[in-house]
């Protein structure tokens, strides 16, 4: 097979046809991946605040984002994805910015996230740079953390959001992006020979992304607009499950149960924090 911008990664049992719309969509989600960010900082701008959005998010994202940096320099990836995997984490250091100079919570704990985050940056980027765990293996080693952080980032906003019941604090914009970004991800992973490191961290950051626009559809929209949209994109999720499960092993299920009993436990804890809040003292002459 000819190689060529097309033609990259492709996976000789499938068709040649396949190989070339995965990278066309490979294309499009880091085209999208340029921009996703811009609109949500643009809205933080805008409004002089980070309410609504989670920090650990947000520091979640940048920490994943430079252990995939070095990781991309040691293997053999897509230009597209060496390209996203340099200009991410310079986004990601706005927002974390954005987050020092906009959120509302005292300078004392502001101070203390910027040293304890700095802490964690400058570990990841010594380990990488000393090959702490050995020339061939530091990066290969450290991107799991990567894909552990990028599995679990949106969860703390979507648990955020439901304590809200709002997703005010997120740019419409950038989810809507996140969500098409996000399905040409899945389709470029799952079609390309990737790394087995890429294809779960797809399916977690994927996955929780589609739980995150189905809260921007939920909270926006009327219940007759919203049902079909839920439905349909549950469908896919469960899609995404079988091809998760075509590409690596059926030991791979655990991924799904363990996302389900993830978003199931944080609408349990939202949920009883919400009714405790909701509880009013009784009267001094009632008691």
């Amino acid at each position: 097979m000819a190689e060529g911008p097309l033609r990259q990664n492709c996976d000789p049992n499938l068709p040649e046809s396949l190989c070339v719309l995965a990278n066309v969509c490979g294309y499009i989600s880091k085209a999208i991946w340029f921009l996703v960010l811009l609109p949500q900082l643009i809205k933080n701008f805008r409004r002089q605040s980070t309410t609504g959005l989670s920090f650990i998010w947000a520091s979640c994202n940048f920490t994943a984002s430079l252990i995939n940096l070095f990781f991309i320099l040691d293997i053999k990836v897509p230009l597209f994805t060496t390209i996203s995997g340099w200009y991410m984490p310079i986004l990601e250091v706005g927002m974390l910015l954005q987050f020092v100079a906009y959120s509302e919570v005292s300078r004392r704990r502001k101070a203390i996230l910027v040293v304890v985050s700095s802490v964690v940056y400058a570990t990841v980027i010594a380990l990488e740079v000393t090959d702490a765990f050995g020339k061939e293996e530091t990066s290969s080693k450290m991107v799991w953390v990567s894909i552990v952080l990028w599995s679990i980032e949106t969860y703390f906003q979507v648990i955020l959001n439901m304590r809200r019941r709002s997703i005010s604090g997120q740019s419409y914009i950038s989810l809507g992006l996140s969500f098409v970004g996000k399905t040409t991800d899945m389709i470029m992973q799952f079609t390309l020979l990737m790394p087995t490191q890429y294809v779960y961290m797809t399916y977690f950051s994927s996955t929780l992304a589609y739980f995150n626009f189905i809260q921007l559809v939920v909270y926006t929209q009327p219940a007759r607009v919203w049902g079909p949209v839920v439905v349909v994109m549950s469908l896919l999720l469960c899609g995404f499950v079988a091809l998760l499960l075509l590409r690596t092993s059926v030991v791979s299920i655990v991924c799904p149960i363990g996302i389900l009993m993830f978003l199931v436990g944080g609408f349990v804890v939202t949920r009883r924090q919400r009714q405790r809040q909701e509880v009013k003292p009784l009267p001094e002459d009632i008691k």
